[in-house]
């Protein structure tokens, strides 16, 4: 993997945008009063922190129509940050809305169609990685409960299709091939998709952010998650209540460092699978690429395409380490995805 490494470093961000933004947001009818009011203080944040570096930003909200709510606005003005996560009914349909956008002539943030799915489906992903050489642990798709052969203990069990850590609690650890079984069949059943299975790395877990694109996509200060407080390694692992809940014990005693305290060479070749899975996967603008380390050996966990982006997400916490304040950080990125503009202004 001979590629350069540029490692974004603090800097202030002067910059004169010329294009106003739209913030396309989900909202789905299956939403509690707390989802609803958490969507949109995250979108008046990232709409004041716009205001601050002189982008105008318009908020607008997408249900299962996408194109309707955006054909009042001029593409030749206007860059998209495609905050849609999914349409009401098909909560995980990153996919499609791109498409929408592309037909109507704008300009958006982050990964295509193409990019979003690939990633989505983690199966799909080791492929790719595995085709370009990119390290990842040994891995087995299963549609059913049927073990044939695998014999790497402990393994994690993963919905191959899920996102965001769900299905990912430590009984997703597993030691014996009664307990592989048991769980794969927890996944066929529950989540309603195959079920990955992948070598059980322990240890600290570096999510790195990049962002840019070509040959000049740059990683941002690494975030090391140590979950040394676990005594059991069961319990060491990104779950979905070390991401999302505050009030859970997962959460509280993860520690995050940014940046992470890394001797050179780790951290270069850390940084260089990243690039070259951002890249593999053809990422766009930003995304995240999730790892372990084994040997001195970087391996690939999980590849985010449209990681978290909201002010206490790993990716703003990254940029803040650059030097970058929330509005800045989102004007950047909307800055990379206006050189795709059709016509009028770039920043």
């Amino acid at each position: 993997m001979a590629l350069k490494i540029k490692t974004q470093k603090a800097q202030n961000v002067p910059m004169t945008p010329t294009f106003k933004a739209i913030l396309l947001y989900s909202v789905m009818s299956d939403w509690t009063q707390d989802d609803t009011l958490l969507s949109e203080e995250c979108i008046t944040r990232m709409k004041r922190g716009l205001s601050v570096v002189g982008v105008e930003a318009t908020p607008v909200a997408v249900r299962k129509d996408v194109a309707g709510p955006l054909r009042e606005f001029d593409p030749r003005e206007y860059v998209v940050f495609n905050w849609a996560e999914g349409l009401d009914g098909a909560p995980n349909a990153y996919d499609a809305v791109p498409p929408v956008l592309e037909e109507l002539g704008f300009a958006y943030s982050g990964s295509d169609a193409w990019t979003l799915n690939a990633s989505l489906d983690k199966a799909y992903t080791k492929k790719v990685l595995l085709e370009n050489k990119i390290p990842t642990p040994v891995s087995k798709v299963y549609d059913r409960a049927v073990l044939n052969g695998w014999r790497r203990y402990p393994a994690l069990v993963k919905p191959a299709t899920e996102h965001c850590s769900f299905g990912i609690t430590r009984e997703a650890v597993v030691d014996t091939p009664q307990q592989l079984k048991e769980r794969i069949q927890y996944v066929l059943d529950t989540w309603h998709c195959p079920a990955l299975i992948e070598d059980f790395i322990d240890g600290t877990e570096y999510n790195v952010s990049v962002w840019g694109n070509g040959d000049e996509a740059q990683v941002l200060p690494i975030s090391a998650m140590d979950y040394s407080a676990f005594p059991d390694y069961h319990d060491r692992l990104c779950t979905f209540d070390a991401k999302w809940n505050p009030e859970s014990e997962a959460y509280r005693l993860t520690a995050v460092q940014c940046p992470a305290l890394l001797d050179k060479t780790l951290k270069r070749r850390i940084e260089r699978v990243a690039l070259a899975t951002y890249k593999a996967l053809r990422l766009r603008d930003y995304g995240r690429v999730d790892m372990r380390v084994r040997n001195g050996v970087p391996y690939v966990l999980d590849v985010n395409a449209n990681p978290d982006i909201t002010m206490e997400g790993g990716f703003a916490r990254s940029s803040r380490a650059a030097g970058y304040d929330y509005g800045q950080m989102t004007a950047r990125i909307l800055s990379l995805a206006s050189h795709r503009m059709p016509n009028g202004s770039k920043a």
